[in-house]
């Protein structure tokens, strides 16, 4: 092969291998973007995300009551959670309320569902129902944004209140899955 042929055939191969290269680039620019879309994990309307938080008084914390009273007249599913920190130890609950109500435009009750009791057990931090005495009482709460919490302790079986403790919590509202209507309940239009 005479050198110009061979100088010809090395800057074809040199510039389509130039070419390819370029190619497979750009392709793995295009699939690195794909999966960079595809593996993004930003919140959807499937997740929870806090809407208001009291503090003890009622004051708000974050977000407003009317945001609240927008996303329960849109349907939303709502969670409520409160603790509370004693000298040893502390207890947080999340609990989904069975209904929830509107007063006068500008505040939010909820009631949650009757739990039995447990007893919990500090030591190993577990709860248990060894105590069969306990699966005829229940807990009821009423909670307000006020930072309202009142709970009774109901006896089923004897059909009587045993304790009543009305108290205040920093209260915290999640919120998923509102609709954009969100006029109030009792209006026609």
């Amino acid at each position: 092969m005479k050198s110009s042929n061979r100088w010809m055939f090395t800057y074809i191969n040199e510039k389509t291998l130039n070419e390819l290269n370029q190619k497979m680039n750009r392709i793995f620019i295009a699939f690195s973007i794909i999966l960079m879309v595809s593996c993004y994990s930003e919140k959807s309307d499937s997740d929870f995300k806090i809407t208001y938080k009291n503090d003890n008084e009622g004051n708000s914390i974050i977000g407003s009551k009317e945001e609240l009273i927008n996303h329960v007249r849109g349907g939303a599913t709502i969670k409520i959670g409160w603790g509370s920190k004693g000298k040893t130890h502390s207890i947080e609950h999340l609990s989904e309320p069975i209904w929830i109500a509107v007063l006068d435009e500008s505040e939010v009750i909820a009631h949650l569902d009757a739990q039995v009791l447990s007893k919990i057990d500090w030591v190993s931090l577990s709860a248990n129902y060894a105590d069969s005495t306990l699966l005829n009482q229940e807990w009821r709460v009423v909670i307000t944004t006020k930072g309202e919490f009142d709970a009774v302790w109901y006896d089923r079986k004897n059909n009587e209140i045993l304790k009543r403790r009305p108290q205040n919590h920093v209260i915290t509202w999640f919120v998923k899955n509102s609709s954009k209507d969100n006029s109030p309940l009792f209006k026609t239009n």
